[in-house]
């Protein structure tokens, strides 16, 4: 009789173990550090990002959000990190991601740039006409000397595949990428003839390269180059 209650007593608490485990795999709690990234990825950045099957994570349908698969580890790493203690501060980090990061652990934010880098990017539709699009490609690829732009594949690639903190823009959505341009330039007009401006007055103060690029595109120019970026893969 000992021994049946001894088995019982074992069966009881697997199941309880096993019924916790079931629960921290599927969790949506931003605010508990024992949940991984992997989990949070699947179960809440999905929703945005995009979620359609194990191989295909990270890549948003709705080009109001970004791509994120595979995106250089350390570029995410470091916006995680910018969302988290709010120094990255354009319109739609403050009313999305600031609240999604605030409580991620280093640990949790390894898991998802991990997660995230090593999922299989999707081919994005071309967006614009091939006119537009080989606009866009000349300036990435020899940029605009006279208007003080380098060549965007000398710091993103050559298929703009990035390079650890320099994103990976290849199949990006070009609305996004389009945003994110009008983005620095705002913030190069912050600074613009002053001598020194603090980080908190910047929406991206880590993009003083962009700053420059972005002030020296028209808004043609900009969407051309963000059509470009997205018809690569």
């Amino acid at each position: 009789m000992k021994n049946v209650k001894t088995i019982l007593t074992l069966s009881a608490m697997s199941l309880a173990l096993g019924a916790c485990s079931t629960g921290i795999t599927k969790s949506r709690n931003l605010g508990n550090p024992n949940v991984s990234g992997n989990t949070l990825a699947q179960q809440v950045c999905s929703v945005c990002h995009g979620n359609i099957g194990n191989s295909v994570n990270g890549n948003s349908v709705n080009p109001t959000f970004p791509n994120l698969a595979g995106q250089q580890k350390d570029y995410l790493i470091a916006q995680m990190t910018a969302f988290h203690d709010h120094s990255r501060k354009d319109p739609a980090a403050q009313q999305m991601m600031w609240g999604i990061a605030r409580n991620f652990t280093p640990k949790q934010m390894d898991e998802l740039a991990t997660f995230y880098s090593q999922q299989t990017p999707m081919a994005n539709p071309a967006h614009g006409k091939p006119a537009l699009i080989a606009e866009g490609q000349k300036i990435f690829s020899e940029g605009l000397l006279d208007k003080g732009v380098p060549a965007c594949m000398g710091c993103h690639g050559a298929n703009a595949e990035g390079n650890g903190v320099i994103p990976r823009l290849a199949g990006q959505h070009a609305n996004y990428v389009y945003k994110q341009l009008n983005v620095f330039n705002r913030d190069y007009k912050t600074a613009e003839g002053k001598d020194s401006v603090p980080d908190s007055a910047l929406e991206r103060p880590a993009g003083g390269v962009m700053e420059m690029v972005a002030n020296g595109l028209t808004d043609h120019q900009k969407r051309a180059m963000a059509a470009y970026v997205q018809s690569l893969r």
